[in-house]
């Protein structure tokens, strides 16, 4: 059975429904399954037959939206689906690095490498100090201004998420997402208040919703850097309950170029009076992000 299969199976059972009853819940859900049965239901749960992927988005984000995730069986079968993500995103990466890492020379062949949070990490300091020197390096001058002491004090509130990649204390990658105020996020991706001057009073305690603002991404090759993406995707997920919404504001003419393969729609644009660079505000819900149809073509 594919993972489709086992989740459809697993949610009607436990909430003790019908195939009847299940057919009647999509169908008020959304138009979508005006036309499923009994019949379908049936064979997209013996795998007979593999819902397309309109319908697949919407029986996820069915799913999603009506408990799913709160049983242990369906989690850890939707965890597994993007914990074997990084080997597709692996090879798009490599077709479309660029778009990834910017200008930075592709280091290969480098193997045997770590993930670790930076929140607690003994040499976070240090590395902090790599990634304030590559976010200078991959903007316009003079424009990225968050020092590594802020930077690090950042990093170190609960709700952060900040990892990186590393080999022998040499820098391979680091993925850091803040959990803003839904408010500050939207100031941030309409460019009506700067992204530098972020403080930890516009961060989010763990348990409380708000927009996750990816501030840095970067890996030294395709494979870490799809592995760093797994990683994210993994805790939007474990963390869903308190998330609203994805956002990314970035400052590179091709920030967009595949932001939107993956659910995340742009919102605002322009250009920067004081640096004179073009800018692009990027905004969706997390529910589009994790159940993007390029995502779920590639692990569902």
């Amino acid at each position: 059975m594919n993972s489709i299969s086992r989740l459809l199976v697993i949610y009607r059972k436990n909430l003790k429904l019908t195939q009847k009853q299940l057919v009647l819940k999509l169908s008020c859900f959304d138009d979508e399954f005006k036309g499923v049965n009994t019949v379908t239901i049936s064979r997209w749960e013996t795998d007979t037959t593999t819902p397309n992927l309109s319908k697949k988005h919407k029986l996820m984000s069915f799913l999603f939206k009506n408990g799913c995730l709160k049983n242990s069986d369906c989690r850890e079968i939707i965890r597994g689906c993007y914990k074997n993500l990084h080997t597709p995103l692996h090879q798009i990466f490599s077709k479309n690095y660029q778009y990834i890492i910017g200008n930075f020379p592709e280091q290969k062949g480098v193997s045997n490498y770590n993930f670790f949070s930076l929140n607690g990490f003994e040499f976070a300091r240090e590395y902090i100090e790599h990634i304030v020197d590559i976010e200078k390096a991959s903007n316009v001058e003079n424009y990225y201004t968050t020092s590594t002491k802020e930077l690090y004090d950042l990093t170190l509130q609960n709700s952060t998420f900040s990892v990186i990649c590393e080999r022998k204390k040499q820098h391979l990658g680091h993925f850091i997402v803040f959990k803003l105020k839904n408010d500050v996020a939207e100031d941030i991706a309409y460019h009506r208040r700067s992204e530098m001057s972020i403080t930890k009073e516009d961060i989010c305690p763990t348990y409380e919703r708000g927009t996750y603002y990816i501030h840095a991404m970067y890996g030294r090759n395709p494979k870490i850097a799809a592995q760093l993406n797994v990683k994210a995707y993994l805790h939007f997920l474990d963390n869903i309950e308190y998330i609203d919404n994805i956002m990314i504001f970035s400052s590179r003419k091709d920030g967009t170029n595949i932001s939107k393969d993956y659910g995340i729609k742009l919102v605002a644009k322009g250009i920067d009076e004081t640096y004179n660079f073009e800018w692009n505000g990027m905004l969706s819900p997390v529910e589009d992000i994790l159940l993007s149809y390029t995502v779920l073509k590639l692990s569902f």
